[in-house]
């Protein structure tokens, strides 16, 4: 009987993982390539590590994941003067910029939410896009993902089932 009882019990649980991660949903554009670098942006707060989870799963199905170490902050300063005659014309800025050496970057936010699973706290929503860098900025994929008060899918299988649909490039809906 209690062989029974456990069977009965995975097949709830399969049942279930299913129906949870119709709730992630992916869209990319046909220019978007898996087989380009990409860096995770890091969040301020990050309670779930979503962040590591996302870039772990990544590398675990092939993308070229570059750390965000990697990307230099630099203060610059541009003085530029040209000479008409007798004027003399002068173009001064200064700023920070940010230097990434991945065609795409990631960046994502989300709303975290007590749970009895999972180390004590899941995801409730989780949104993000995928920008390319080399194209001027353009969002090349977009994702969401959201559950109910009563659902506890843990971060790393959210992450996971989202590093494989973008590796196939699955429009998930």
């Amino acid at each position: 009987m209690k062989k029974m009882f456990f069977l009965v019990f995975i097949l709830i649980g399969t049942a279930s993982y299913g129906q949870t991660l119709k709730k992630l949903k992916v869209f990319c554009k046909d220019n978007f390539d898996p087989r380009a670098s990409i860096t995770v942006e890091e969040l301020e707060q990050d309670p779930v590590l979503a962040v590591d989870a996302l870039k772990n799963n990544l590398v675990i199905n092939g993308f070229k994941v570059i750390s965000e170490r990697v990307a230099k902050e630099k203060f610059e300063i541009n003085n530029n003067g040209t000479k008409q005659g007798s004027s003399f014309n002068q173009d001064l800025s200064a700023g920070v910029t940010t230097y990434m050496k991945s065609v795409y970057v990631i960046t994502l936010v989300y709303s975290a939410r007590p749970d009895t699973g999972c180390g004590g706290v899941v995801m409730s929503n989780l949104s993000g896009q995928i920008v390319d860098l080399a194209n001027d900025g353009e969002i090349v994929a977009t994702f969401s993902f959201n559950q109910n008060g009563l659902e506890g899918k843990c971060t790393s299988k959210v992450m996971e089932s989202l590093a494989v649909a973008l590796k196939e490039k699955q429009k998930i809906k």
